[in-house]
């Protein structure tokens, strides 16, 4: 009886010996492409292998048992991207813990999660990231920790460049966010962001709670989310003039170094005041005055006061467009088509005030019902537009109602089925700068086709592009710094780059593969392919970039799903 007892524990030790050994003599391999932070339990679980010849896998949990098994599909060649792919989907293993994939028993992933709430850390992150571009404050360890700095730019002395047709005086213009790797802060681009979070508050006002992301304004309650766009709101309403038309932009007049805010020695300017800027901001004042009128009444009543000035000052100055002058070299933000910026105000303006004059400017600025990828500061607005319609049905004509929700099915649709015959299962295969904007942006669209339908389908085909996001691609990066395991390091971020703290700030969507490489005089790009036109190098700053309208779409689809999911 001892012998057999000795016996059997022998055999318990050789056993785990064995399991032990396997574990240690798998090689991780980026060549499987997954979500490296996780899935929800009822998600679609996919995950690429790239120029890989396995045929079946295995999902093994911490105690290297084998949970899940089955066979590669093969999804052909990605010619974007030069891969042979091959797929598996695991969507039938719900139970939460943490696990790995593993090819021929040779091969493994990352590891990764299934849980309920996988998002919940990387939604609050992605908008404390803008609590990390606040301007003209300090950044406390109480808040920031790590991340703490003093304050730059107070912005309170502001000098009048030519191009806002004033010479004289100054303009008091301080807070707002940092647009992007930069210190400069723009109109049209602002009020894109705002106007995108705004829609996931309208939908899910406690989406965010109070007191959830530790920001100066916790426990005054209000949601944190509503305060920190309304650090963005409060400076958007400084750069109006007083004739109502809308400054373009606050930079200096060219980028300055990798350095911290408090070490930043430029003159700032007021610079253009133009017909994009002045509809941008006559839009997103009145979609916040709508949304802060039960919140704060006094302000809400002074944001819509201001949207309808910048209104009829864009009546009279319907094409005045911004160039940056000779002596000006920070971002453009180009566009010198207006019907769909006029669309955007004279919808957000209808919705607050439900005044006809605003109804008829809708039917002239009337626009197709489409996501034109690229430049979402200058082809997004329209859809903004078309979303705050879309949630607010009951105030509009039956039948334009239906048209708008006809298109945006239609819409999403044509993603779903991009998806499906995708090698990666995406739904973009053409990539510039910002691209992940645009495919986040995709999300979004299939997230609002899930609310109006209550198809499943679409919220499928949401997790499908945020898998990409967090690993799923032709880099193997999850595009979200701090998270992951194949994590972005070096984004072209300022404060990141200044503050001698290996880690980036948490929370940043970094631009993307962009196959112009517009940065390719300083960048060596390992990779002919434009799905891997992306540098983890910080002077790429047309791959690497942080920006504030590429984490908004980020913000929504995150929050979407953790709202879906519960």
């Amino acid at each position: 009886m001892k012998n057999l007892l000795s016996f059997a524990i022998l055999l318990v030790f050789i056993l785990f010996s064995c399991e032990s050994q396997k574990k240690e003599s798998l090689v991780v391999s980026d060549q499987i492409r997954l979500n490296q932070v996780g899935y929800y339990p009822e998600a679609t679980k996919e995950f690429i292998v790239a120029d890989l010849q396995a045929k079946s896998f295995e999902v093994i949990d911490q105690d290297q048992k084998t949970v899940f098994s089955g066979e590669l599909a093969d999804r052909g060649t990605w010619a974007t991207s030069g891969e042979k792919v091959r797929m598996g989907n695991f969507s039938k293993l719900n139970a939460p813990g943490t696990y790995t994939i593993v090819l021929d028993g040779k091969t493994s992933s990352y590891s990764f999660e299934i849980k309920d709430d996988i998002y919940e850390d990387a939604l609050k992150a992605a908008i404390k990231s803008y609590y990390f571009q606040r301007a003209s404050m300090a950044i406390d360890e109480a808040h920031g920790g790590i991340y703490k700095r003093a304050a730059g730019h107070p912005d309170d002395a502001c000098l009048y460049h030519p191009s806002s047709g004033k010479s004289d005086g100054t303009l008091n213009s301080p807070g707002g966010w940092y647009d992007a790797g930069d210190y400069g802060k723009y109109i049209v681009n602002a009020s894109l962001t705002v106007g995108e979070m705004l829609l996931l508050l309208e939908q899910f006002p406690n989406a965010i709670e109070d007191g959830s992301l530790n920001i100066p304004e916790s426990g005054n309650g209000i949601s944190d989310l509503w305060d920190e766009l309304k650090y963005e709101l409060d400076w958007i309403l400084t750069m109006q003039d007083d004739d109502g038309g809308v400054y373009f932009k606050l930079t200096a007049l060219g980028f300055g170094g990798f350095i911290m805010p408090e070490a930043y020695d430029l003159d700032r300017y007021i610079i253009g005041k133009v017909t994009t800027s002045t509809l941008d901001f006559s839009a997103v004042l009145a979609q916040a005055s709508r949304l802060y009128k039960e919140i704060d009444p006094a302000w809400s009543d002074k944001a819509l006061k201001a949207s309808v000035k910048a209104w009829n000052w864009a009546q009279k100055n319907n094409d005045i467009e911004f160039k940056n002058p000779e002596d000006v070299s920070t971002g453009q933000y180009g566009d010198n088509e207006y019907s769909d910026d006029f669309f955007w105000a004279a919808s957000e303006l209808f919705l607050a005030t439900k005044e006809l004059n605003y109804k008829k400017a809708m039917k002239t600025y009337e626009q197709e019902y489409q996501h034109q990828l690229a430049d979402s500061w200058m082809h997004f607005v329209r859809n903004v537009g078309f979303h705050s319609l879309l949630e607010n049905k009951d105030a509009l004509d039956p039948e334009m109602a239906s048209s708008l929700t006809e298109g945006h099915l239609n819409l999403a649709d044509g993603i779903l089925q991009k998806i499906n015959d995708h090698p990666y299962h995406i739904g973009l295969d053409s990539f510039v700068w910002g691209s992940n904007s645009d495919i986040l942006n995709q999300a979004l669209i299939l997230c609002v086709a899930h609310r109006i339908s209550g198809d499943e389908k679409y919220l499928h085909g949401a997790e499908q592009i945020t898998d990409y996001i967090f690993g799923k691609n032709a880099t193997g990066y999850s595009f979200m710094t701090g998270f992951g395991s194949k994590k972005v390091m070096f984004p072209h971020h300022r404060p990141s780059g200044a503050d001698g703290i290996k880690d980036p700030v948490p929370g940043f969507i970094l631009g993307g593969p962009n196959n112009d490489r517009q940065d390719a005089h300083e960048v060596d790009y390992t990779s002919e392919f434009a799905a891997k036109a992306f540098e983890d190098v910080e002077p790429s700053f047309a791959s690497n970039e942080v920006c504030i309208n590429w984490n908004a779409p980020a913000v929504y689809v995150l929050g979407y799903l953790q709202q879906a999911h519960k």
